[in-house]
């Protein structure tokens, strides 16, 4: 964009020249602007042209009362009919989204010979006075070139070129009739017409930095479209009235699903997607609203919980295993205790070899039922669950019909309350 006010593409070069370079800033979307402005205001350009036509032509004829002012009349009348011919065949098409600019440069053409038509006036007054027509045909033509630079400022080569056919016959009328107040007048139309050249520079230097900067303006609205859509937010900013000023794709989809619905804790779910929800009031702009997916997020904070809970479950798990192994470890170390003071040198309870067998048998069986409850309490803390069926303590306690505990069963429970914990 900005090599095209360089030495290589430089404005004079962008009129006098009908297809600028690649590298020039005369692209799809100035071409198109250009087609849009032309085929709106044509009708307008023959409106004004009937207008100023007409007066010139009343003016000129009440000063030199030649006839041949009607034929200039007719002449730019019939260009002014062609005009309005255009206008009204495109009337009521769709509006092109491209276009090949031939429509333009044709109409860039047609102008030179529009503007020479215009300014020919003096031409056809060939005999009256000559520095009155150069007058009035130099005032009428010079306000015609203004007006259209401010009809169709982005179009600038249209208007160079009407200008360049307007004046030549002007130049033309004054290199026949030369003189030095033609010549003082030739020289006020140069600086008019160098006025007006550099006002439709500056103009279109002007719209060529706007367009330069929605340019960069779309890039990066674009940019930041794609950027919000991978970051999972949906985003719009809305102005103080309520107008949505910019709003993403995926703010789109989701906003009719998400704006009536009530934010617990501000996150709701929708779409199968959890989404928060914040809205921001901003001075300068309105407000601006943003939808953010997190959904990964809350997902591993439910996972999470759902560990915790699992945690504390085991936890329990274990305490309750604790618990019950080890209320299950002290019968039988209690019941070990008592037959060992059965055996105790010490005893006063009469007890004979048979007795005293089996007594050892019966130690001996609780001392295998602690080593496999010791067995199985390494297993559960390995995360390893040994399966094994231990007796319980009513298998291992001793019958009733036991010749020992039947004959002394008084004894042992004298016993067994005097033991610790019992």
């Amino acid at each position: 964009m900005n090599r095209f006010m360089s030495g290589t593409h430089n404005f004079l070069a962008y009129v006098l020249t009908d297809k600028p370079g690649a590298n020039s800033a005369i692209g799809p979307r100035i071409r198109l602007q250009q087609h849009l402005d032309l085929s709106r205001l044509v009708n307008l350009m023959a409106l004004i042209t009937v207008f100023n036509t007409a007066i010139t032509g009343y003016i000129a004829f009440s000063m030199t009362t030649r006839f041949m002012v009607f034929a200039w009349m007719l002449t730019n009348l019939l260009m002014a009919a062609i005009m309005m011919l255009d206008y009204l065949r495109k009337a009521g098409r769709r509006l092109p989204q491209r276009v090949s600019g031939r429509y333009v440069r044709r109409s860039e053409t047609l102008s030179i010979f529009a503007g020479f038509l215009f300014g020919s006036l003096p031409l056809y007054l060939f005999g009256s006075d000559a520095f009155a027509t150069l007058i009035l045909s130099t005032l009428f033509t010079v306000s015609m070139c203004a007006g259209l630079m401010c009809l169709l400022p982005r179009n600038p080569r249209l208007v160079m070129r009407y200008m360049a056919g307007s004046i030549t016959p002007l130049l033309i009328h004054a290199g026949l009739h030369f003189n030095d107040k033609l010549i003082a007048i030739a020289i006020a139309l140069t600086l008019l017409v160098l006025m007006i050249y550099f006002g439709a520079r500056s103009a279109f230097k002007l719209y060529l930095k706007e367009v330069e900067l929605v340019a960069e303006a779309t890039q990066l609205r674009e940019i930041l479209d794609v950027a919000l859509d991978g970051s999972g937010q949906a985003v719009a900013v809305r102005s103080k009235d309520g107008e949505v000023i910019f709003e993403n794709a995926l703010y789109q989809k989701v906003k009719f699903t998400l704006q009536n619905m009530e934010a617990s804790c501000g996150v709701v779910h929708a779409l199968d997607r959890y989404w928060q929800i914040a809205h921001y009031q901003v001075s300068s702009i309105g407000s601006v609203e943003i939808f953010t997916d997190v959904t990964r997020i809350e997902d591993s904070r439910q996972e999470a919980e759902s560990l915790r809970q699992g945690a504390d479950e085991a936890s329990l798990a274990k305490t309750r295993f604790l618990r019950s192994i080890t209320s299950e470890l002290l019968v039988p170390l209690r019941t070990i205790r008592l037959l060992a003071s059965l055996m105790d040198a010490s005893s006063q309870i009469p007890v004979t070899k048979a007795d005293m067998n089996r007594a050892s048998d019966k130690i001996r069986l609780l001392t295998e039922a602690l080593e496999g409850r010791v067995e199985q309490i390494i297993g559960h803390a390995g995360s390893v669950a040994t399966q094994t069926d231990v007796a319980t303590v009513s298998d291992l306690c001793e019958p009733a019909s036991s010749p020992v505990l039947k004959v002394r069963r008084p004894a042992l429970r004298q016993g067994l309350r005097s033991l610790p914990g019992s």
